[in-house]
């Protein structure tokens, strides 16, 4: 027998508040809805009365959005998936910070995956997940910045200041100018999202790049690039087109 939860809905659009405690009374019959709020301030309202266990949370509200509202909360230690119409906005936000969405209109296994996956994150680590996904989002919104988050917290580097990224597994390096690297428990995909630029691209599966630091490209089966430091990175066969388009 599933774990009983509570959870919250805030959305300014009724329609989808009603279809949305409806496909969690069929799909996550284990999921109790204990309250409903229509924008930011009633949503704050809200967490004040209840501490539920899950918040689904609409991104974009008439008074602002679920990152301003989460932003003002002083307790963080709920699960949170957000409901979304956005897809390219969701990618970017959310992936990389393992708070998951589901997008518009709802799908019952969607929402059954989401569940799942939020209640699995721990109760004393929601906040650090919610934390990072703010840093992201407000260092995101000034287009020059991504935060990346480090071993004793979060790491806020200016786009131009990344020379390239490597992967190492599940893990990934970051070589920063005038600045010791980084070492990431995030996947080179995950990183790419975050930085989320069209000055990089990846020239190989372990290797991507900013364009700005490429002094030069060697030919060859793929190709290798020098990159301002003097590295040489390869260029895989599969990306050779890509890159050359892209320079």
């Amino acid at each position: 027998m599933k774990q009983k939860l509570t959870a919250v809905i805030i959305d300014d659009e009724e329609h989808c508040v009603e279809s949305l405690q409806k496909q969690l009374e069929w799909s996550c019959p284990h999921v109790e809805v204990i309250g409903t709020a229509s924008n930011v301030d009633s949503g704050l309202l809200l967490f004040d009365s209840i501490q539920p266990d899950i918040a689904f949370l609409d991104i974009e509200m008439p008074d602002g959005t679920g990152f301003d509202l989460i932003s003002r909360l002083s307790k963080k230690d709920f699960a949170i998936i957000f409901t979304t119409a956005y897809d390219a906005f969701a990618l970017q936000a959310f992936k990389v910070n393992a708070i998951d969405y589901i997008l518009k209109p709802i799908d019952g296994e969607a929402l059954q995956n989401a569940v799942s996956k939020v209640v699995a994150i721990p109760k004393n680590q929601q906040n650090e997940k919610i934390t990072s996904l703010l840093a992201n989002w407000n260092a995101g919104q000034s287009k020059n910045k991504v935060a990346f988050p480090v071993s004793d917290g979060l790491f806020f580097a200016h786009l131009s200041d990344i020379i390239r990224c490597e992967s190492d597994g599940a893990y990934c390096h970051i070589y920063l100018k005038n600045k010791p690297k980084l070492y990431l428990s995030k996947t080179l995909k995950q990183v790419s999202e975050m930085i989320n630029s069209d000055k990089f691209i990846r020239v190989h599966h372990s290797h991507l790049v900013n364009s700005d630091f490429i002094q030069k490209y060697i030919r060859g089966n793929g190709g290798q690039v020098i990159m301002d430091d003097g590295i040489s990175i390869p260029v895989s066969r599969s990306r050779k087109d890509d890159f050359l388009d892209f320079m």
